[in-house]
């Protein structure tokens, strides 16, 4: 898995294959068609094995939550699996079936987890209600990748500064004293 994901991030999905994760790997091809029919199969138990998602501690504010997580998903694509795989997603007539298993195993999941904590923001009356947090994620997560076709690449700080800028209009006012 380690080798397939290396690739992944490396050279995108096209170019893993049996024969390149064997090279890379010094595992016998025959050794991992015994586990994988194909390589499609293959990529799928690599993604698979990036899917869970270490949840931020319940007890720290929404705001740490929210920084963590894009954190996490920052460092996701930068050091698991590749720009290249974003690539794939915007040109999904090059695979398809892999840019559908991105999306269903490792990006709807840390998307709907966002959501989910900005959802508990709004429960706990910290943030507003009346706040569109899907369109919140959208503008965070696309903020990265904006900063990436733009500069690069992406500061360390990205996560609290993209999230400072929409912070006024999603924290609900405190109470004014009367």
């Amino acid at each position: 898995m380690a080798a397939a994901l290396r690739l992944l991030a490396e050279r995108g999905p096209a170019r893993v294959t049996i024969e390149s994760v064997a090279d890379c790997s010094g595992v016998a091809k025959t050794t991992i068609y015994r586990r994988f029919r194909n390589r499609r199969e293959l990529l799928r138990h690599a993604l698979h094995s990036v899917a869970a998602i270490p949840e931020p501690a319940a007890d720290l504010p929404i705001v740490e939550r929210v920084i963590v997580l894009l954190d996490q998903f920052r460092l996701g694509i930068e050091e698991v699996v590749g720009l290249r795989v974003v690539a794939t997603l915007l040109l999904e007539a090059d695979d398809p079936e892999f840019a559908d298993t991105f999306r269903a195993q490792v990006l709807a999941p840390r998307l709907e987890l966002l959501l989910r904590v900005f959802q508990e923001g709004v429960a706990a009356g910290e943030l507003r209600a009346e706040v569109d947090y899907r369109r919140v994620v959208d503008l965070l997560v696309g903020s990265y990748f904006a900063r990436h076709a733009i500069d690069g690449g992406v500061e360390r700080d990205w996560p609290r500064s993209a999230l400072d800028l929409v912070l006024p209009t999603i924290l609900r006012a405190a109470p004014t004293a009367g």
